[in-house]
């Protein structure tokens, strides 16, 4: 992508979101990996499967807006992982339905959908920073899209770095929630898998926007 080109629109949105899903299928074993420490060991194969069948509706689908191609996925998600995992980031993309519609997606409109996205998230669990939980990346991650003085990709590769950093850093933390509450200390040592799911996200998300052609 070049660097002026600050604004995306559904077919450009719909490639990058793509792109961006297919990390998770990428990371499948190691995010299983890190489950198999703190849960049921499945998270990895969980959040694979729910990709694929976002990008099958993506690949499907025309979307006229942007909020159509983020519902899009979240509608995939949710019907396709099932459990807690598959609610929460269902709920989180979903939430662009409930946005102004837009045919275009800049800083301002994706803010607006993550916000919104955080806001129904929040009113589904008590989970707070701190309780080893995807929180621990993705509320880092939106406060520095929220606070970036720069354009959609600058903002991305800050969000991008918050991300990774709040992942690494669940590793010192006891799970507070699901299953791993149980473990206690013993649950330290290994990143949240949840956590380390947002940061792949939000670096796929950098990574796939440089590289978006002008037009798609």
């Amino acid at each position: 992508m070049e660097k002026n080109l600050e604004s995306l629109n559904p077919s450009q949105v719909k490639e990058l979101l793509a792109k961006t899903l297919s990390s998770w299928m990428a990371e499948r074993d190691r995010l299983n990996e890190l489950d198999r420490a703190l849960g049921d060991g499945d998270h990895g194969s969980t959040i694979s499967r729910g990709a694929q069948a976002a990008i099958d509706s993506l690949q499907t689908g025309n979307f006229s807006s942007v909020n159509q191609v983020f519902a899009a996925v979240g509608r995939a998600m949710m019907t396709s992982m099932g459990g807690a995992s598959g609610m929460l980031f269902g709920l989180f993309f979903r939430a662009a339905e409930k946005i102004p519609v837009s045919e275009v997606l800049d800083l301002g409109t994706l803010n607006a959908l993550f916000a919104r996205g955080l806001e129904d998230l929040q009113a589904r669990t008590k989970a707070q920073p701190g309780d080893k939980t995807m929180f621990d990346a993705l509320i880092p991650a939106l406060t520095l899209l929220r606070e970036s003085q720069g354009g959609l990709i600058a903002a991305l590769d800050q969000a991008a770095s918050s991300a990774t950093e709040g992942a690494q850093k669940s590793a010192e933390l006891i799970p507070k929630f699901g299953r791993a509450k149980t473990l206690g200390e013993r649950g330290r040592g290994t990143p949240d898998p949840g956590a380390t799911s947002v940061a792949i996200f939000f670096t796929g998300l950098a990574a796939n926007a440089k590289g978006l052609s002008p037009q798609s």
